[in-house]
This record gives structure tokens, C-alpha cells and sequence, in this order.
């Protein structure tokens, strides 16, 4: 005679065998979520085709433009090696192979000893902890009616141009919607009037970058900080780094002249 005793090891039930006869609750199907998936893929994909079109075309311009103003002396050296050289700057994501969703990368030419490190996120924030090179500069400023719009009475906030005397410098280019697609959550409409704005403290040599999808609102898409290191031959043995002292991981990218953290962005320059 069996006792039925739930105590008695033949007569537990199982962990893994449910009962008999007891439907189990079947998962939902998750909805389809473009902007989900779209972050996503956006995390999976390198720092060029991310930010390549616009880090080669607007920003660099913009640095090249500007870099005479940022440091004073070298801008006769950076025309000259760009007439001589046959390649134009390069792209190096630092950590495109680990899917970030922020990218650090790099864009710049050991030819000209000129560099612009950068960062962007998906989205319209990036709160951070963002390295101390990012630059939160205003974009705009504010409307006849008190409160700050996408464009003020006199446009961007500061006049657009390169002046010796200024302390922030704009530049604004016309670009292609296909160049500023992939900074944005929700890709430009086909034909959009697309826009880029680039902002550059003179004092502390770093800025944003803005976009705008057709719509005359600027988002802010990336920081960057140019870099045109001294004593570039090398790095110095007393200021050799394995570890990066912020964050602490052994991934310091490191170049003639500057070591750079792929993972949170801290930055070592010989100025």
C-alpha cells in the first residue's frame, strides 16, 4: 500500500518533468521594435560605417580649416603635407570589436601629425561618465521669445567662420542624407535637406558635432578634441603606460605622441 507521502523520494514530483495534463504558459512573441533593433545593429557595427562619413568629410575639413587657430604654427606644415600625401585621413575605431554602443574612434594622419579623437552614441544623449575632453558646448541660441530653439535670430550660437580672436569657432556644411543616416536613430527622408554643424572651443581644442535631419533641429551626435602632439617621435620611457589610470584596463591605444584608453576615452597628449 502506498502512503502517498510527498516525503518519500518515490513520490516527489520531479524539477524537470511538470505534471501531466497541466499546460505550461507559453512566452509572448516580443513585437517587432525597429528603434530596439536598431540600436542593436548600431552597437555591432565598426566606427567606420558608423562615422565615417561625416568624421572624414565635415569634421576633418572643419580641423583642417581651423587647425592654424587651435595651434598657432602649424598650419602651413598641414597644408603642405596635405598636398604631398596620396591618402586622405583614416578611420580607427578603438573599440569596434568589442560592440560598444558608444564608439571611441580616431580620425587623423600620422603624415600630418594631426588627430581628432571622438565619441558618439546612438541617440540624442550620452550621459556618460564621459573623459574630460568632451566639450558640452550650446548649439544654439536663444529664440526671440526667451526659450533656446534649433536656431536663433542670428542662427547657431557664435558667428560661423574661422577669426583669430574668437573663442568658440562654428562651421556649418550641406552634406548627403546618406552620410548622417547612420549617427541617427531615425534615418533622414530621402532627399532631406541634411546639415552639419561643427563647434570648437579655441582654448580648450575640443567641440560637437550636430546634425541635422532635414527637419532645422540640430542633434548633437558627437565630442571630439584635436590633438597635435609634441615630441612625436616617441613615447617617453617615464610617462609609458600599460594600464589606463581611470578606468583601469590594459587597453591603452597608444601613438606617437599620445596614448589613448579605447574604453573610456581618457586621453595623454604631449602638447
Amino acid at each position: 500500500m502506498r502512503s502517498g507521502h510527498r516525503d518519500i523520494p518515490n513520490e516527489r514530483p520531479s524539477w524537470f518533468d511538470p505534471p501531466g495534463g497541466i499546460p505550461l504558459p507559453r512566452r509572448p512573441q516580443l513585437s517587432d521594435r525597429p528603434q530596439q533593433r536598431r540600436v542593436s545593429e548600431w552597437a555591432a557595427a565598426g566606427c567606420e560605417p558608423i562615422a565615417g562619413g561625416v568624421a572624414r568629410g565635415a569634421l576633418w575639413r572643419f580641423t583642417v580649416a581651423v587647425a592654424d587657430v587651435l595651434y598657432p604654427g602649424i598650419g602651413i606644415a598641414v597644408a603642405a603635407a596635405q598636398r604631398v600625401t596620396k591618402w586622405g585621413p583614416r578611420v580607427k575605431g578603438l573599440n569596434d570589436e568589442r560592440g560598444a554602443d558608444v564608439k571611441i574612434g580616431l580620425i587623423g594622419s600620422e603624415t600630418l601629425g594631426l588627430w581628432v579623437l571622438f565619441r558618439t552614441r546612438l541617440g540624442q544623449s550620452d550621459l556618460g561618465p564621459r573623459p574630460s575632453w568632451c566639450l558640452d558646448l550650446p548649439l544654439a541660441r536663444p529664440g526671440p521669445s526667451g526659450p533656446p530653439g534649433p536656431l536663433g535670430p542670428s542662427g547657431p550660437l557664435g558667428t560661423e567662420g574661422i577669426r583669430r580672436d574668437a573663442s568658440v569657432i562654428s562651421g556649418i556644411e550641406d552634406t548627403r542624407p546618406a552620410d548622417v543616416a547612420p549617427l541617427l536613430l531615425v534615418p533622414p527622408a530621402l532627399g532631406a535637406a541634411t546639415r552639419v554643424l561643427v563647434r570648437a572651443d579655441v582654448r580648450r581644442r575640443s567641440g560637437v558635432v550636430a546634425v541635422d535631419a532635414g527637419d532645422g533641429v540640430w542633434q548633437r551626435r558627437m565630442f571630439f578634441t584635436v590633438v597635435h602632439p609634441a615630441g612625436r617621435t616617441g613615447n617617453h620611457r617615464d610617462r609609458y603606460r600599460v594600464m589606463c589610470p581611470v578606468c583601469a584596463r590594459r587597453r591603452l591605444a597608444q601613438f606617437r605622441g599620445f596614448d589613448v584608453c579605447s574604453d573610456c576615452g581618457w586621453l595623454d597628449a604631449r602638447v
